[in-house]
């Protein structure tokens, strides 16, 4: 049977408790503030709440996974209604099930850590599918970002791109985190011709690297993404900081 999926916040969720969560990324608590935001037992799918945000379907999902797997939000299965060719109305396959259908079997569960959650994915999502979107964006935001005669895109077909980006999506860092990253040190470095060398799908997320600068993205991110004022002006990254693991030029 074909499924419609919708997510709502879960009853006992709270903006304020999620403000002070450390797991959830920025994008993940505006997300809830938006669920928390509608009518009690409003529900909405994927492409919905893509339409009422900036962000992309992925972001949207990658948060929807945060929210879950930390116990804010819960996934809601209904029967697809499909279009009766005769007479082009929308019949459902089956009678429709609860409004609040919860992803758990039962409420009282303790929530899914996210290596659990990936059983119970988006609609088939995988961690492949993952790992091909950050590539993609990698891709994009690289060939934007610099000058080339001739831009030839990174592939996860090779295994030392995609080491890296598996090995933090492993350590429960999520899409979004990984993406943050890229948009962050392309925003502070992008056209430097020292930094373009390490903008890639290794040095980012590399084990040296990764924390500290997901943490800088944060922070950019909070201050609305239009300054790098870790930075010092006339400065940027070079072998050293990516290298080497030294907090200089920041």
């Amino acid at each position: 049977m074909k499924v419609h999926i919708e997510w709502a916040a879960r009853a006992d969720a709270t903006l304020a408790r999620a403000l002070d969560d450390p797991r959830l990324s920025y994008r993940a608590k505006g997300l809830l503030a938006h669920l928390l935001s509608l009518p009690a037992g409003s529900a909405l799918d994927v492409k919905q709440l893509a339409a009422a945000a900036a962000e992309g379907k992925a972001a949207i999902e990658t948060a929807l996974l945060e929210l879950t797997a930390s116990g804010y939000c819960e996934r809601i299965e209904r029967p697809a209604v499909e279009t009766d060719p005769a007479n082009d109305e929308a019949t459902p396959e089956e009678p429709p099930v609860p409004m609040m259908a919860s992803l758990f079997d039962e409420p009282s569960l303790p929530p899914m850590r996210l290596d659990e959650l990936a059983e119970h994915d988006l609609g088939g999502e995988s961690e492949d599918d993952a790992v091909e979107r950050i590539i993609d964006h990698l891709n994009a935001v690289r060939e934007r970002s610099w000058t080339w005669a001739r831009y030839t895109p990174l592939s996860s077909r090779h295994p030392k791109n995609v080491e890296h980006i598996r090995g933090r999506l492993g350590e429960g860092f999520v899409e979004a985190d990984l993406v943050l990253v890229l948009d962050y040190l392309a925003a502070t470095d992008g056209g430097k011709e020292e930094s373009r060398k390490y903008f890639d799908c290794v040095t980012p997320f590399n084990t040296k690297n990764f924390e500290r600068n997901l943490a800088m993205a944060r922070e950019w991110e909070a201050r609305g993404k239009g300054t790098t004022s870790t930075m010092v002006p006339g400065t940027s990254r070079g072998k050293d900081y990516y290298l080497g693991g030294k907090r200089g030029n920041r």
